[in-house]
C-alpha cells in the first residue's frame, strides 16, 4: 500500500545528499520547491496540468541611477504570465502537489517576445506572496527631511521567484526576478540578468493576479 505523501516526501528529503554552507550548515541538493521534488520523485505515472490566471503587460520604464549598468532586460517592455500548476497521479486525487508559475518575457521589437525567465513557488506560499506584493505596491518614497538609507531593497522570495521594490536615493522601481535564490540574493538587483522592471504602482496588478492564483489553488486543492 502506498505511503502517505507527507511521509514519502519526508523520507526523500532526509535521504537526499547534502553539502555544507560556508558556515557549516547542511544544504540539501535538488529542486528548491516541493512541487518539483514531487514531480521528480513521488509522481509516476504523473499528470501535470496548468491553469492560466493572468497575462500582465509591462511598459518600458526609466530606471533609477544604478551604481553600475543594469544587466539583462533593462527597462524594456514585456509581460508577466501567471499560472497555477497541479501534478497528480491518475486515480489518486489525494496524491498531488500545487505550485505557482511566473513567466517573464521582454520585447525584442516587431511584436516578438523573448522569454527572460520562469520561476516556481509552492502553492502553500502564494497567498503570503500576494499579501506582501500588495503591501510593497503601497510603499512611498521618503518625505522631504526624512532620513533614510541611500538604498532600500524590500522583497519577498521563495522557490525560484523574487518580487520586490528597490529605492535608490528616493527613486523607486518594482522588479520581478526568477532563478536560483542563493545566487540571486548575493547580487545587487541590477546585476541579475533575469530581472523585469515595472513601476511600483503596477505591483498592485501583480498582487491582484497573485491573489486570484491563491484562490484558484484553494479551489483546485479541494477538487
Amino acid at each position: 500500500m502506498p505511503r502517505p505523501l507527507p511521509l514519502v516526501l519526508g523520507v526523500l528529503l532526509v535521504a537526499a545528499p547534502s553539502l555544507l554552507r560556508a558556515d557549516g550548515d547542511p544544504v540539501a541538493l535538488g529542486p528548491p520547491t516541493v512541487y518539483e521534488r514531487f514531480v521528480l520523485s513521488a509522481c509516476s505515472p504523473c499528470v501535470r496540468e496548468s491553469f492560466p490566471i493572468a497575462t500582465l503587460p509591462v511598459a518600458a520604464v526609466p530606471l533609477p541611477a544604478f551604481p553600475r549598468a543594469a544587466s539583462g532586460s533593462g527597462g524594456r517592455a514585456g509581460e508577466i504570465v501567471i499560472d497555477v500548476l497541479r501534478a497528480h497521479q491518475p486515480g489518486r486525487p489525494d496524491w498531488k502537489s500545487l505550485a505557482l508559475r511566473v513567466t517573464m518575457s521582454v520585447s525584442t521589437g516587431g511584436g516578438d517576445l523573448f522569454r527572460l525567465g520562469t520561476g516556481l513557488l509552492d502553492g502553500t506560499d502564494v497567498a503570503a506572496l500576494a499579501q506582501a506584493v500588495g503591501q510593497m505596491a503601497r510603499m512611498t518614497p521618503a518625505s522631504p527631511g526624512e532620513t533614510r538609507a541611500d538604498t532600500i531593497d524590500a522583497d519577498y522570495h521563495g522557490g525560484t521567484v523574487r518580487i520586490g521594490v528597490l529605492q535608490i536615493r528616493g527613486e523607486a522601481i518594482g522588479y520581478v526576478q526568477t532563478g536560483d535564490l542563493p545566487t540571486i540574493l548575493q547580487r545587487a538587483v541590477w546585476e541579475v540578468p533575469t530581472t523585469l522592471y515595472l513601476p511600483v504602482k503596477d505591483l498592485s496588478d501583480v498582487a491582484t493576479a497573485l491573489g486570484q492564483a491563491a484562490e484558484r489553488i484553494q479551489q483546485v486543492r479541494g477538487n
